[in-house]
């Protein structure tokens, strides 16, 4: 998860010893003590969040917000302000600047890495929303281009049923009137629907161990487009934020808190979840048909080589680490010789599902062949695609798969090959010859078994 981030802070000191924090827990870091550098850095390379100095840009009527937040191209790059003494006024002003973030000057560790890996996950999406929409209209079909924050959206439905009275009844007001620029129609809803933009679920409400299970509940229903889910903790309880995260909350904020900072959260939430909207519905029915499966709805071979190509060559110059994995079902064509190919459809439909149930969404999984289907991640660890391969062979081995309509169950499994390279070094197709090989050998060694490849030297 680690990424690159830009510290902007004129007072050395200070700007040392949050470098040598953030690279202790693996970012790669540039920091500068002016604003002409910033900007210039920003612009070249974009970073994954940027930290600068309140003072600073006070100073300054905080140009270098505004200036990051009016590009197109940076404006989702997250802002966070570090200030010696954090007031209520501070998330006003962050607010009205679209800054995702005010910390302490000396922030705590855990939070502040907690708060980062957040942010960056949070650009993630949207880094990967604009290169699938890239890659579509480099396939030959004209599409506006998205742009973040998406186009104008008046309405904005919260889901507030399991959120304390002390949110709904002290909070909503302010709230309504802060997001009345971005979301006209603001809307407190005690309903959970398709129309959920964001869902709060609040542990003052039902008590830590009642909302991560809800979280953990909310995570196993089926939903094309799900709600943003924003998390509401003890103050005390700082685990609880970074628990809810794991357990599939979208953000997280601990008491006390703001009507402000609550508003940040759900401006960028809301954001978010109709960014995703909006990309959808881009997607026709005649795009979804040229370049999607028909069974599984998920990528097709057509579109997976593209995303592949597009994702190498916008990626070359940063050298960001690309997996590549290779899955196919064993002795599938057993199953359809004996149960035929109606049972055959339904196992594949339901392994695809499976598999996408243990990805991260930023990462690519595709059908790209009868029982074969391939997978890209993108900024992972050898040590971290190894343990997600893991978690996918287990997805189809662990539980056996059911019959519709009979009491029948079939006992299933898959081999994947991984192969994982640094992009500077590997074409697309060098990648999957590689992921193909070890696939290959996950196949010659037994069956349902991952075999991993390292980066080529």
């Amino acid at each position: 998860m680690p990424g690159h981030i830009l510290i902007v802070d004129p007072i050395i000191t200070s700007r040392v010893v949050l470098k040598a924090q953030l690279v202790s827990d693996y970012y790669s870091v540039d920091a500068v003590s002016d604003l002409t550098s910033a900007r210039a850095l920003s612009v070249k390379s974009p970073p994954d969040a940027i930290i600068l100095r309140y003072e600073v840009e006070e100073s300054c009527g905080f140009s270098t917000c505004k200036l990051i937040k009016r590009d197109p191209f940076l404006s989702h790059i997250p802002i966070v302000l570090t200030c010696q003494m954090i007031e209520d006024l501070f998330w006003n002003t962050a607010f009205n600047i679209g800054v995702e973030e005010v910390v302490p000057l000396v922030p705590d560790t855990d939070l502040l890495r907690c708060r980062l890996g957040l942010l960056i996950r949070q650009k993630e999406i949207i880094d990967e929303v604009r290169t699938r929409q890239r890659t579509y209209s480099d396939m030959g079909f004209a599409e506006d281009c998205l742009t973040y924050p998406p186009q104008f959206t008046p309405s904005l439905t919260i889901g507030c049923a399991e959120a304390s009275k002390l949110v709904k009844l002290e909070c909503a007001h302010e709230i309504k009137e802060l997001l009345g620029n971005d979301f006209p129609n603001l809307i407190w809803s005690s309903n959970f629907d398709k129309k959920t933009d964001v869902l709060l679920i609040d542990e003052a409400q039902v008590g830590q161990r009642a909302a991560l299970q809800r979280l953990c509940d909310l995570h196993q229903m089926p939903s094309g487009n799900p709600p943003k889910i924003l998390y509401l903790g003890s103050g005390g309880k700082k685990t609880g934020g970074a628990r809810a995260l794991e357990l599939g909350a979208d953000d997280f904020l601990l008491r006390p808190f703001t009507p402000a900072e609550l508003a940040i959260r759900l401006r960028r939430l809301g954001w978010l979840h109709q960014l995703e909207q909006q990309a959808e519905k881009q997607v026709s029915d005649r795009l979804r048909q040229a370049l999607c499966d028909p069974l599984t709805g998920l990528h097709n071979r057509r579109y997976a080589l593209h995303y592949l190509d597009r994702l190498l060559s916008e990626s070359r110059a940063e050298r960001r680490s690309i997996a590549v994995m290779m899955l196919d079902l064993d002795n599938f064509k057993a199953v359809n010789d004996s149960l035929g190919h109606q049972v055959g459809d339904l196992v594949i439909c339901e392994t695809a599902g499976r598999l996408s149930d243990k990805l991260r969404s930023a990462d690519l999984i595709a059908r790209i062949g009868g029982e074969e289907f391939l997978v890209v991640l993108t900024d992972t660890s050898e040590r971290q695609a190894s343990r997600i391969a893991e978690r996918m062979r287990l997805q189809i081995a662990a539980r056996p798969f059911r019959i519709n309509g009979t009491q029948s169950k079939l006992e299933i499994s898959i081999s994947i090959g991984v192969a994982f390279a640094t992009v500077g070094f590997q074409t697309s197709a060098e990648i999957i010859q590689r992921a193909d090989e070890a696939l290959y050998q996950s196949k010659n060694r037994g069956r349902n078994l991952v075999t991993f490849l390292p980066a080529a030297a």
